[in-house]
């Protein structure tokens, strides 16, 4: 759709505002004056736009002049600038190390210093995660900084010995979904997908090896967790194996360099040639099914970048926030993917030419794609809330527009949170969402690039400054507080 700044949009969005204003003088209000405009709900701009903001919810949007400012409001001028709604990282990993000094900066500031106001983790470290359920209600009370954060429990990798009792066990406790990963077995598959659907909690993860996606679609797990599970179902390998938990990643990964060592000298084009049939055909299985699949297409390009140019990687100068035990590890030889890739490095390149070509493929047939980049352990070389830029950043390499690149990350979320939880007011720019806002210097819609302008960024509510952003994950400075307002 071609871009426009609309007068006539704007005009419908006023006038669906309220007569009165019973928020009024019952909570602090942030008016953002003077902004363009960009909801999100279409590919629009609004020029010349007031929003106004009362406790965490939006509570009035309208041209400028048409929206009465209270004289006690807090105002943000934006003139110049552009507003947009803040951005999800729908799949991330907690981990309890992210406060108390073994991140140079704590991840939950990296995050909103670079726009991301909503992450979703798809597996707390530890064996309760119940620190996740913790930190989310201290960041909804605003008694700890960070994005809102939406979580499973413990993974159910597999071998699970009482799937439907874990189930029950993870919805009692408040935890937002179930994680199921590579290694369950198809009894275990079909016992927690079917006590998740009579309890209603909704069900996302790895493909299981043993399962495979038509498995999957059977029992109708409601999401997919990375673009790469789709690449699993190209390879040849025996899903009868008698293996268990994670003797099943070796033999599929030799199974699978076995079958494609031979592509190896073939370009990109020669690639597409052979392959496209085959991703066309597992795509199509996902048409018209409303099964989102997260993108984490990054970390395919930081695996290259780490067994081809370790020391490219090395001097990467966001790198220097991720931990120093990371570091020492990938120095050794040590990390996971070195490890993973070992004696079969020059199957990364390929397997990245993969996935794109099922991102693409997934893109044209408009399977709903979710922005995530798999951060957080501190295990891949993936630094939080940075990662979401190049994430952006590849889609629209892949043939996205800004506007589809955007739209994973904040119009495609509402719906999935909505299915989670019953409540899906994020996303989009709209009265009663919540306040999730990223004041940006130039149009995003023109370059995914631009967000990394920040002027600033409002998390529920609670509105945080470029430069006090700037200066929290400046190092040195505390990782457990530091002045964000």
């Amino acid at each position: 759709m071609r871009l426009r700044f609309s007068l006539l949009a704007s005009t419908l969005i006023f006038l669906m505002q309220p007569e009165a204003a019973p928020w009024a003088g019952t909570e602090t209000v942030t008016a953002f004056v003077h902004v363009n405009l960009v909801p999100m709900t279409e590919e629009i701009v609004l020029p010349d736009h007031t929003v106004l903001v009362a406790g965490k919810r939006i509570v009035a949007i309208g041209p400028a002049g048409r929206i009465d400012v209270p004289a006690t409001a807090r105002v943000i001028d934006g003139s110049g600038c552009f507003l947009m709604p803040g951005l999800a990282d729908m799949h991330i990993h907690l981990r309890e190390n992210w406060l108390g000094g073994s991140w140079p900066v704590s991840p939950f500031f990296l995050y909103l210093a670079n726009g991301v106001t909503t992450i979703r983790c798809f597996g707390p470290g530890g064996k309760s995660g119940r620190y996740a359920l913790r930190w989310r209600e201290e960041i909804d009370s605003d008694r700890r900084v960070g994005p809102r954060i939406y979580t499973c429990g413990p993974s159910l990798r597999g071998p699970v010995q009482h799937p439907e009792l874990e189930v029950i066990r993870q919805r009692y406790r408040g935890f937002d979904f179930i994680k199921i990963y590579s290694y369950v077995t198809p009894a275990e598959f079909r016992e927690a997908t079917a006590t998740a659907a009579k309890l209603g909690i909704y069900t996302a993860g790895h493909i299981p090896f043993q399962v495979g996606l038509d498995g999957a679609l059977s029992a109708k797990m409601d999401e997919i967790a990375h673009v790469e599970e789709l690449w699993w179902e190209l390879v040849d390998f025996d899903r009868h194996k008698a293996l268990s938990g994670a003797a099943w990643m070796p033999y599929v990964i030799a199974a699978a360099f076995e079958e494609y060592r031979p592509f190896l000298g073939l370009d990109e084009s020669e690639i597409e040639n052979r392959m496209g049939p085959l991703i066309a055909g597992i795509v199509a299985k996902l048409k018209g099914k409303a099964i989102p699949v997260c993108t984490t297409l990054f970390i395919d390009e930081v695996i290259v970048e780490k067994l081809h140019r370790p020391q490219a990687f090395l001097d990467k100068p966001v790198n220097r926030y991720l931990p120093q035990w990371y570091i020492d590890q990938f120095r050794q030889g040590k990390e996971k993917h070195q490890r993973q890739f070992k004696g079969g490095e020059e199957f990364a390149p390929f397997k990245y030419s993969i996935d794109r070509l099922i991102l693409k493929a997934l893109r044209e047939n408009r399977i709903p794609l979710l922005l995530a980049t798999d951060a957080g352990t501190g295990g891949m070389g993936l630094v939080p809330g940075f990662s979401i830029h190049d994430e952006l950043r590849i889609l629209v390499e892949n043939g996205f527009s800004p506007y589809e690149a955007l739209a994973t990350g904040t119009t495609n979320v509402s719906p999935v949170i909505r299915d989670m939880t019953g409540q899906g007011n994020l996303g989009t720019i709209e009265v009663g969402h919540r306040a999730d806002l990223l004041l940006v210097e130039r149009n995003p819609l023109d370059d995914v690039a631009h967000i990394r302008k920040l002027r600033g960024v409002m998390a529920a509510g609670r509105w945080h400054e470029a430069q006090a952003l700037r200066e929290i994950i400046s190092l040195g400075t505390s990782t457990d507080s530091g002045g964000l307002q």
